[in-house]
């Protein structure tokens, strides 16, 4: 189907339009018209090659994102050159981009302040990224469609060879800086500095080895108590919550493992002396815990509901039976024989379900402080239907010939409801405490 990115919402409009010219009683004729057509217009653009990225171009572009629309144009003419739409579009996107980048540039040089380095890297980064784009569809364009393409395309590489030594040494200054205070919130900030120094320039200095100890320095101990609640839901997020801590809480937060508590334990002879991973304030002492998780999960269940429609009549009119005879001019035919037929049907339907709620929070070990609370919730419903008839199953309707074929089942437990939300909840509780300590 030889549709064209562009002529999609025209082909739309055109449809709606000439519909709207005909008269009331018409119109419910058309409904089915017009909803097929539309959608058939859309699937077919849903497949066109490169037209999901130019789309996404072209709303870039509107809402003045010049980067993303030269990227997203990019990825559309590389899977599909002879879009000539497309190719306007990066010759008036990409210009815009780079004045923009070049204004906020000559704005940057004008600074005193040393802050302005990495700044710049970026920003001449970005000038080559979308150099790369435009120099690889010269190329494809020349290749696959014969055509020149003019935009011009800046060497940066001086600007970028003299801005990265500069920013990167803005940022280990500012680490040192960081450095000099013992609070864990200024190690970590020197520990990012340090990092970002080497982003600029590979093994600046000695950045990493400042970035390990200041990291080392900042890092959070997490100790996470028993929860409060249902012990088999509680036991069973706490454990998650310990075992999968993400990638992105890493860097600054090591939470305690249950192993880690019992060699604790066992170390310290506290099994002896009756104290148990219960005497979280102990453990957190002797663990070396900065902060503690605690929390109370609450669980609700809707008890089963099972509703009864019974005696639901049902009838239709089917062929019966087939009859042999002869027409007038000696062939033989079949004629169909119709009739009505009946059955009668009781529909059922079940349904329970359950909530969980999480309510937490995370005090410093050391003063009692309040550092972080929150919330979750999860839900989980359960829905079964099924039917059974008396009577000619050619009488039933569709739904009512599916419903038949199923058998009750029993509905799940609160136990399987809530077990099932805890396990969906578990991994959003880690990255909802992830999200703490990874700002």
């Amino acid at each position: 189907m030889a549709i064209t990115p562009a002529s999609q919402a025209g082909d739309v409009s055109s449809i709606l339009i000439a519909c709207s010219k005909y008269p009331m009683k018409h119109k419910t004729q058309l409904s089915f018209f017009i909803i097929s057509s539309i959608l058939l217009i859309c699937s077919c653009a849903i497949f066109i090659p490169g037209y999901s990225e130019y789309s996404s171009a072209k709303k870039y572009y509107q809402i003045g994102d010049y980067d993303s629309a030269v990227h997203a144009v990019s990825r559309s003419l590389q899977i599909k050159a002879d879009n000539q739409k497309g190719i306007s579009l990066l010759e008036i996107a990409y210009p815009l981009a780079v004045t923009r980048h070049q204004s906020n540039i000559d704005k940057l040089k004008t600074l005193e302040d040393a802050s302005k380095w990495p700044d710049l890297v970026y920003k001449y980064e970005a000038l080559e990224s979308l150099g790369n784009q435009v120099e690889l569809l010269k190329s494809i364009l020349k290749i696959q469609m014969n055509y020149n393409l003019t935009l011009a395309i800046g060497d940066y590489s001086d600007e970028l060879k003299k801005s990265r030594p500069l920013a990167a040494d803005y940022h280990y200054t500012m680490g040192m800086k960081y450095q000099d205070d013992i609070s864990k919130k200024s190690q970590k900030k020197a520990a990012i500095n340090f990092k970002l120094a080497q982003k600029f320039v590979a093994n600046y200095k000695n950045a990493q080895e400042l970035y390990e100890e200041t990291r080392a320095a900042a890092t959070i101990t997490l100790l996470i108590r028993p929860f409060n609640g249902n012990i088999n839901l509680t036991s069973f997020i706490r454990n998650q919550m310990m075992m999968k801590q993400t990638t992105a809480s890493k860097e600054f937060l090591r939470i305690i493992t249950r192993e880690q508590l019992r060699t604790i334990l066992n170390e310290q002879g506290l099994v002896q002396a009756g104290i148990s991973e219960n005497n979280y304030i102990k453990i957190g002492q002797l663990s070396g815990a900065d902060h503690i998780l605690s929390a109370t999960i609450v669980t609700t269940h809707r008890p089963v509901e099972k509703i009864s429609e019974e005696q639901i009549k049902q009838k239709k009119e089917v062929v019966i039976s087939k009859e042999k005879y002869v027409d007038s001019t000696g062939v033989e035919k079949t004629k169909k024989i119709k009739g009505e037929v009946k059955a009668t049907v009781n529909y059922y339907k079940k349904s329970t379900g359950a909530t969980l709620n999480i309510s937490y929070q995370i005090t410093d070990i050391n003063n009692g402080e309040t550092i972080f609370t929150g919330n979750l919730s999860g839900k989980e419903n359960f829905f079964y239907e099924w039917a059974t008839y008396d009577g000619d199953k050619r009488a039933l309707s569709d739904r009512y010939k599916r419903l038949v074929n199923r058998k009750e089942i029993f509905a799940p437990s609160i136990d399987n409801l809530t077990m099932k939300i805890a396990k969906s909840i578990s991994a959003k509780f880690q990255r909802k405490v992830a999200n703490h300590y990874s700002n």
